[in-house]
């Protein structure tokens, strides 16, 4: 049974330092500097129930810089790629066997799912590096006070 966190942002910043595709992690912003995994979180509201219940998304953007060569028949950016992808596998392989991020009380994920990736990996780029990125979504339901709760 894990520790529920004190926060949302905390509970994904905790589970996903048990991923082993990620090196150094950064929350929100970090320097250029290759290795370097940023998350970058977004919450939406989806639904809101006369019960109170909310369901929103958590949605995190992961951000990776890495040495960028635009020499021919460099293949570091299928490595880039790669690693990624590995990251992808280990989100859907955690939520499938259900170790997802312990929220604080009175929030319950309810799915977390890897985005499809529609425009490529590669972000941004300069002369030495690039910026690579995934997304995946945490759905939950979180508990808002009624007016008959006060």
């Amino acid at each position: 049974m894990s520790i529920l966190a004190s926060n949302k942002h905390r509970a994904v910043w905790d589970w996903l330092q048990g991923c082993p595709y990620i090196g150094d992690l950064f929350f929100n912003a970090s320097q250029p500097k290759a290795g370097c995994t940023v998350l970058v979180p977004s919450d939406q509201l989806v639904d809101e129930y006369i019960s109170g219940t909310q369901r929103r998304n958590y949605n995190c953007a992961l951000t990776r810089f890495q040495a960028f060569t635009a020499d021919a028949n460099d293949a570091s950016s299928i490595t880039a790629v790669t690693d990624l992808e590995e990251l992808g596998d280990w989100v859907e392989a955690e939520a499938r066997a259900g170790r997802v991020p312990a929220f604080p009380d009175g929030m319950r994920v309810t799915d977390v799912r890897v985005l499809p990736n529609e425009s490529g990996y590669m972000v941004a780029q300069d002369m030495t590096m690039a910026k690579y990125m995934i997304q995946f979504q945490i759905e939950y339901e979180k508990d808002v006070p009624t007016d008959d709760d006060l």
